[in-house]
């Protein structure tokens, strides 16, 4: 690493300083430390959901950080990646407490051969913008010339900026982490996570169990340490303007690198309609906190749905894209993965409509590609082994003033086989036009809504804009809960489109006021009626006054507003 940071001196930042995975450098940076069991005020400490050391401890350091400081928009650092390396990510961020909400991100990477692999901060033929709030990132590999084990050895080029040519708001670092074995392979790893509830949107034990269910096992890694954390109400409904802001409640956090994952009731505004959304592709599990410092999902007490809604967020988290986007012309930058012509006409008849990473989750099969696996064991996701039958490196301690607790509480086992089947619309969805059906029936997340026309669009595009239709699913109790609660926040908008209805209007009030119903049934009846009637939306709310289900009386008050 000295090769690099003298470098970067030259390029016109200072830096350099090396920080380890699970070692305690002689310098005195960095750090090691067990595997942590606190939590914040007002978490719980859960256990192990893996055998964590077994075979020791690694005799190298799995994850490796170097750091650039002083930064010049522009400007490229030289980073030295050495044989053994299975994938670098970058992070840029501003040096702003609380975080900046200026601008921020990796405007390009240039391999050792000189091929751009970023260029203007993104991958040319994909949506990726590699800037952002505060922070931005990058990684390599995230294409498929890159996508090589090990990864190409020498000296890559990294430039920061603020997302287009103008200097940056504020001092700022470059994070460069480096994955390395002994032999350049992947050999596992452990997955900490950070379970973080708002309000009362979903169980402790249900989130445990959705966690292990999606994770353990996933591309070779498994979970390692769970810790559930609890946070305000306030933040169990969730826009584009509040995700930021969300993602923030993760300060504190245990342990790095670790993915936190944030349970909320709903989305709404122009993330309605969706099930998850993560900030970026690659996102950052090495800093909590921060703008980009997670994962955000609604959970349906679906396992098989469920595992597909956290597999696909922690694949953009890792740094994949969609295989192919709802927008004609955009698709990953991976040579094994197909591509669709017309993602919203074909659906289910489009090549990649088994993989993972399909904009509606697909078949629901989990289907990966070998570079997809590949972009995902090189991430800075999880603490690594470095050889067959070696152990997981130690996580690298949290910030500080974070707390400890006692002893960790073993999770309960997963249920059931984490691979959902696919999803059966002969019956709920017979009436609708199949394209409609398999959308309320599939996975959305807000990487798609980011583009432009959001979840709703699409449904009405593919057919679905018939307020009768999609009441009838929204009342059929055959029909899965996320079918049902889009299907009655579609009518209302469907009837707020052509004439407002007295009878739709009115059966979305009988559904959202009954409490026999589930909750997510009742929040997208909510919706429903915010969306065709604000007078209905008012008189919704206050019938709702002081219902049982607090997440249903919040979200018809700000529904009402």
């Amino acid at each position: 690493m000295a090769l690099a940071a003298g470098a970067a001196l030259a390029a016109g930042a200072c830096g350099g300083r090396v920080v380890v995975d699970g070692f305690e450098p002689t310098d005195g940076t960095g750090g090691s430390g067990a595997t942590p069991s606190s939590a914040t005020p007002g978490s719980s400490g859960v256990g192990q959901g893996g055998d964590i050391g077994e075979g020791g401890a690694p005799p190298i350091p799995p994850l490796v950080k170097q750091e650039f400081v002083e930064l010049v928009a522009g400007e490229s650092v030289a980073v030295v990646v050495p044989p053994g390396t299975l994938g670098i990510t970058a992070v840029a961020q501003l040096m702003t407490s609380p975080p900046s909400w200026e601008p921020i991100g990796i405007k390009s990477i240039t391999g050792p051969d000189g091929r751009m692999l970023v260029t203007d901060y993104s991958i040319p033929g994909t949506m990726a913008l590699f800037y952002n709030q505060g922070i931005g990132t990058a990684a390599v590999p995230q294409t498929g010339t890159a996508a090589t084990v090990p990864l190409v050895p020498g000296t890559y080029w990294i430039a920061t900026g603020d997302g287009s040519s103008g200097p940056l708001a504020a001092p700022a670092r470059l994070s460069v982490w480096r994955r390395q074995t002994l032999d350049g392979r992947f050999h596992g790893g452990k997955i900490d996570i950070n379970a973080f509830i708002a309000g009362n949107a979903i169980s402790e034990e249900y989130m445990q169990r959705a966690l292990l269910a999606a994770y353990r096992g996933f591309v070779g890694l498994d979970v390692g340490s769970i810790t559930v954390h609890h946070i305000g109400s306030e933040w169990a409904s969730v826009d584009e303007e509040r995700l930021p802001g969300v993602l923030e409640q993760t300060a504190g956090a245990l342990g790095r690198p670790a993915l936190n994952v944030i349970a909320v009731s709903e989305f709404h505004g122009r993330l309605a309609g969706a099930a998850g959304a993560t900030p970026a592709a690659p996102a950052v599990a090495v800093e909590h906190g921060t703008h980009l410092s997670g994962i955000v999902v609604t959970l349906f007490e679906d396992p098989g749905v469920d595992t597909i809604i956290l597999r696909h967020e922690l694949g953009h988290f890792a740094g994949l894209f969609h295989t192919t986007e709802f927008y004609a012309g955009f698709a990953d930058p991976l040579d094994d993965t197909s591509q669709c012509d017309d993602v919203l006409s074909q659906l289910e008849g489009c090549p990649d409509y088994d993989n993972i990473m399909f904009p509606t989750g697909g078949d629901l099969s989990s289907t990966m590609t070998p570079q997809q696996t590949t972009i995902v064991q090189a991430s800075a996701l999880y603490r690594g082994i470095v050889e067959d039958g070696g152990g997981a490196a130690a996580p690298l301690p949290a910030g500080p003033g974070t707390p400890a607790s006692g002893a960790p509480v073993a999770p309960p086992a997963p249920s059931g086989d984490a691979r959902a089947a696919a999803p059966d619309r002969r019956a709920w969805g017979a009436a609708l036009p199949p394209r409609a059906a398999i959308l309320l029936g599939g996975h959305f997340c807000g990487h798609s809504a980011a583009g432009g026309a959001g979840f709703f669009a699409r449904l009405g595009a593919a057919g679905g804009a018939d307020a009768g239709q999609l009441l009838a699913v929204g009342r059929d109790e055959g029909a899965p809960v996320h079918a049902r609660a889009r299907a009655l926040a579609a009518a209302g908008r469907s009837a707020a489109a052509s004439a407002p209805s007295a009878r739709v209007v009115a059966e979305l009030q009988a559904i959202a006021a009954d409490p026999r119903q589930p909750r997510q049934t009742r929040l997208g009846a909510i919706q429903g009626v915010a969306s065709a009637s604000p007078a209905a939306a008012r008189a919704l709310a206050a019938r709702l006054l002081a219902d049982p289900d607090e997440v249903v009386e919040r979200t018809a008050i700000r529904a009402a507003r």
